[in-house]
């Protein structure tokens, strides 16, 4: 059965088309494993397409990131209004417990269980120019408000190489939890994809790990 083509190389559906494909293929093979052949007859498209909308393979790529960021930052952004709008008024506790399960909602969204995770962890290990784009994103505006609530409560600076330290560990679990499903599953004799179920009991471990964490930091704080 042959394949269908979209032939309008300058349809927005072609440019959509190549940005999902280009998040599966990435995060699967890494940048310099997909070309822009494979790219095309993956998403069904025209080859001429990738020049036309994205100037070539890079372009797609960093477009990939572009939409990862579009996507999370509006919520990141909330997050930051809504802790600046409280910050002052309710203890730094309460709000790093509630901003740990509002990130983990974010972070393990049906939709972003598999291919993003794979391209953020990618650019983790082999950082390109989409890492700048992912981290001044929602990566660093995360981290910052993390930060700034763990400074608050240990009375230290957030721009420390302390704190700054202690909320990349802070992070780790959800970060392990996103990552680590592999084994998890095989732990628990859980499904490949998680279910809400899977997640529901995660989160419940999260809120637990997160208030003996934050427990301990202030315990140790002076």
């Amino acid at each position: 059965m042959p394949t269908t083509v979209l032939t309008d190389p300058r349809s927005e559906v072609t440019r959509q088309r190549l940005i999902d494909t280009g998040l599966a293929l990435f995060g699967l093979y890494g940048f310099d494993g997909v070309t822009t052949r494979q790219l095309a007859q993956v998403a069904r498209v025209n080859q001429a397409a990738i020049p036309y909308h994205f100037g070539g393979k890079e372009g797609v790529y960093l477009a990939v990131a572009e939409q990862i960021t579009a996507r999370i930052a509006p919520q990141i952004q909330r997050l930051q209004n809504e802790l600046a709008n409280r910050i002052d008024k309710e203890t730094p506790q309460a709000l790093l417990l509630e901003l740990t399960l509002s990130l983990a909602d974010i972070a393990f969204t049906p939709e972003h269980q598999t291919s993003w995770f794979i391209f953020l962890t990618r650019e983790q290990f082999h950082p390109t120019a989409a890492a700048d784009i992912l981290h001044r994103g929602f990566i660093l505006p995360a981290h910052n408000m993390i930060g700034t609530l763990l400074a608050r409560i240990t009375g230290t600076q957030a721009d420390s190489t302390d704190i700054i330290l202690l909320t990349h560990a802070y992070l780790g679990q959800l970060i392990n939890f996103a990552v680590g499903k592999t084994t998890l599953s095989r732990r628990l004799d859980w499904p490949a994809e998680f279910g809400m179920q899977e997640w529901q009991q995660i989160k419940a471990a999260i809120t637990r790990f997160s208030r003996a964490a934050i427990a301990g930091i202030a315990l140790n704080a002076g």
